[in-house]
């Protein structure tokens, strides 16, 4: 478990500087947070996209939205990621992965009929998807077909932020300082926003107050789940996991200052995490040892396992971009330790990218 940080305890005042950080935090959300119009606009954009498979499809499906926007972690900027859902009746008949990919050409074609911009299927993401530019509000959408987990990921990461209000404001700094500092770039080596909310809930998962239980864990989840719905699959992954309103209450509070919370993540994954060791794991809601992990991901540099995923590591980077990653949590650590303020570790700088 990690330590408490020592400002917390009886007697001991909070530095100005962690309080500073605090009130930054808070404010840089409050400005960067997605607004009622842009939120507006995206659930719009989800009934239209809606609209024209309900025309044009010949099975019925629902568009469900996924990733930071469905998570209540947009801003007026981010993409809107979308996914396909069969109806429970046609999963039965589902043609599998080869077909929907020969669909996503046949939904560009549809797609572009539709005046939708810069159209085009991504061959060789791990999830193959459909992108385009809405040609009315200009925002960027990802859209898969039936690829599941990434629902099911989103309602446990938007789980997670309704526990604690501080999870929100984390999560927003965190991804603006990554963006900032060029290291969340997946397709030039480095980590995702997704992993990085992993890291997140896992370190708050394990303080030795914890600021985040486990809703994964066996004990808590009910042994009846409902199934997910019409539109929704657990056949294949086990995606349960408990509402978090049943165990709020009971939990210990923890009363580490978003400052505290901040500099104790970046200390942590700049210099106390045993890389070589250790696996991240928020479905165990804590540290586990590599020895527990699929023996393939042994030559992995940093391990982040998937909450439902278990063989899928979700953290891609080469030592190399680890060894920047570390080198920018450290900077930034001893930048906010040294009363440089969050300015200090928000400059923009070009993305970082590793030779192949």
């Amino acid at each position: 478990m990690i330590s408490t940080s020592a400002a917390t305890m009886p007697g001991n005042s909070i530095p100005p500087y962690i309080q500073q950080l605090t009130e930054d935090m808070t404010t840089l959300t409050m400005t960067i947070a997605a607004s009622p119009e842009g939120t507006q606009l995206r659930e719009n954009l989800v009934t239209r996209v809606q609209g024209i498979m309900d025309a044009e499809w010949p099975k019925e499906v629902k568009i469900e939205a996924f990733g930071s926007f469905a998570s209540g972690l947009g801003t007026d900027s981010s993409d809107l990621d979308l996914v396909i859902l069969p109806t429970l009746r046609d999963q039965d008949q589902d043609p599998g992965i080869p077909a929907r990919y020969q669909d996503l050409f046949v939904l560009k074609t549809l797609f572009q009929r539709y005046s939708m911009k810069d159209v085009e299927v991504i061959q060789n993401a791990r999830v193959p998807i459909l992108k385009f530019t809405d040609h009315k509000t200009g925002i960027k959408v990802d859209l898969n077909y039936g690829h599941y987990p990434s629902l099911y990921n989103t309602r446990l990461i938007e789980s997670y932020v309704r526990i604690d209000d501080r999870v929100k404001t984390f999560l927003y700094v965190l991804k603006a300082f990554v963006k900032a500092r060029g290291i969340n770039s997946p397709h030039l080596g480095s980590l995702s926003s997704y992993c990085y909310t992993l890291m997140a809930i896992s370190y708050f998962q394990s303080l030795l107050i914890p600021v985040l239980p486990c809703l994964q864990d066996p004990h808590l989840i009910p042994h009846n789940v409902p199934n997910p719905g019409a539109f929704g699959s657990i056949r294949l992954v086990n995606v349960a996991f408990t509402d978090p309103s049943r165990i709020r209450p009971c939990l210990p509070r923890n009363s580490m200052t978003l400052g505290e919370l901040f500099i104790g993540f970046l200390e942590y994954y700049g210099s106390k995490f045993e890389y070589n060791k250790s696996c991240v794991s928020v479905r165990c809601g804590s540290v586990i040892s590599r020895d527990e992990c699929p023996t393939s991901w042994a030559r992995h540099e940093f391990v982040v396992e998937d909450p439902f995923l278990l063989d899928l590591n979700a953290a891609g980077a080469r030592k190399d971009m680890m060894n920047i990653i570390r080198h920018e949590f450290q900077a930034a650590t001893q930048a906010l330790k040294d009363d440089r303020g969050l300015s200090a570790i928000l400059t923009t700088r070009q993305p970082y990218r590793v030779r192949e």
